[in-house]
């Protein structure tokens, strides 16, 4: 009897380094989400994929130049620690960036386009883990381990609602209003939960078909005020639901993910990515207005997830994180080109320190029963390249080593169980990918 435990820790999916992109296979961490605002004439975008918070702007010569790169820092260890998400907000006629890295939530002026000066930090004191920002009825908000926390620009909590995913906390960062005003969506397990905010109950269940999972990255729904649907795009089409969960009306695309969905300004055409490209459709009839292939723009071998809206002078700007690069499209999904007619974009550049992995998990033994005191010999796979592991067998620990192929072999012995005990479960798991892996063994 075999089962899996398959354990991913929030750091790393939230930094964006398990982040599944078919499309790439360079060993640095990719662009998969953010946040984008126009502001004193300039596009700035932001992201905290690499583990930084990372600030963007298009220059006068039409490139993307990075004037914000910080790590977090935690006071009470007196160590670094990576950021999980940002928000640009517009206040007062200042620009801000709003920054989450788990335990606090931290706010930088960033007004002149050059630097970033903290303003405030606040650290959560109710064991709430903060893995992403949204924005709710003007404010800015948390969605955590706890659920969602809305605070005001003196970063005092001012409400919170507790829509959560029972028995699987790491998972609740899929959740926000999706442009609502009155309902929470909560993409997670293959289906989006709907919340009333107002009732404060859950309204309807919609299933979604995600092939990869719909907790292991981002993934956005669209919630339209004035036709009353929510448009989501899962791994076969992009869908626009009405409130009792039946599909109006869909649209099949070619690629093999589905991500993010976004409404144009003037709210006529709905925007989504699925890896390969991204696709602008008419709201009307879901016809195709435009589109355009990404996997070769900027750096190339790119791979379309989040998207970004920006209304400029010079019309509307989407901003596409490309797996290897951040570039920006005009409404037309035609690249903006700088001064030198070449693509605007922005490499990742950051390494990524996560192991490699080669194969699925597995273990195995050379006996599935022995005495107590017997040797057995244990051997398994699909770890990280020269991961450390440590080796559970019935509350006895041994250390291993997995090799450049991420196996590993070990010899235990079989330990003495409590009288009436003739079962027990070798679990593996991995130092630095958090992952692990069991086998039931039957001590004789």
């Amino acid at each position: 009897m075999k089962k899996i435990i398959f354990s991913l820790v929030i750091a790393a999916m939230l930094a964006g380094a398990l982040v599944p992109t078919p499309g790439a296979q360079s060993r640095v961490k990719s662009y998969s989400s953010g946040n984008a605002t126009y502001y004193n004439d300039f596009v700035v975008v932001g992201t905290t994929n690499s583990g930084l918070l990372e600030i963007f702007k298009i220059n006068q010569s039409g490139n993307l130049q990075k004037f914000v790169s910080l790590k977090a820092y935690n006071q009470r260890f007196g160590t670094e620690q990576d950021f999980y998400d940002v928000m640009l907000r517009v206040e007062s006629g200042r620009l801000f960036a709003y920054a989450v890295d788990g335990r606090s939530l931290y706010k930088y002026d960033i007004s002149d386009l050059n630097k970033a000066l903290r303003v405030s930090v606040v650290e959560d004191a109710s064991w709430d883990w903060f893995g992403a920002l949204t924005s709710i009825n003007g404010k800015v908000a948390t969605v955590g381990s706890r659920g969602i926390k809305v605070w005001n620009s003196n970063l005092a909590v001012v409400d919170s609602f507790s829509v959560v995913n029972k028995g699987n906390s790491t998972n609740n960062y899929n959740i926000s209003p999706a442009g609502s005003d009155k309902f929470l969506f909560n993409v997670f397990d293959n289906k989006i939960n709907i919340f009333d905010r107002e009732a404060r109950v859950a309204l309807t269940t919609v299933p979604l078909t995600f092939n990869w999972g719909s907790g292991w990255y981002k993934r956005s729904v669209y919630n339209d005020k004035v036709d009353n649907s929510v448009y989501v795009v899962d791994d076969e089409s992009l869908k626009k639901i009405n409130f009792n969960g039946e599909i109006v009306k869909s649209f099949r695309h070619t690629g093999p993910l589905g991500y993010d969905v976004l409404p144009s300004a003037d709210g006529g055409y709905v925007y989504f990515s699925d890896g390969i490209g991204i696709v602008k459709l008419r709201k009307s009839d879901l016809s195709v207005a435009a589109y355009t292939y990404t996997t070769e723009l900027g750096v190339g071998n790119g791979w379309a997830m989040g998207l970004q809206t920006v209304q400029t002078d010079n019309g509307e700007k989407v901003v596409v994180f490309n797996s290897t690069s951040i570039i920006v499209l005009d409404s037309n999904l035609k690249p903006i080109k700088n001064s030198n007619g070449n693509v605007a974009f922005v490499a990742a550049t950051i390494e990524d320190s996560f192991p490699e992995i080669t194969e699925a998990l597995f273990l195995g033994v050379d006996k599935n029963r022995a005495a107590a005191g017997s040797k057995i010999m244990l051997r398994g796979g699909g770890f990280g390249k020269d991961e450390s592991l440590v080796v559970d067998f019935a509350g006895t620990q041994f250390m291993a080593d997995a090799g450049p192929d991420g196996r590993f072999t070990k010899e235990l012995t079989v330990p003495t169980l409590k009288a009436g005990v003739n079962t027990a479960d070798i679990k593996v798991s991995g130092m630095s990918t958090a992952y692990t892996y069991s086998i039931g063994f039957r001590v004789e």
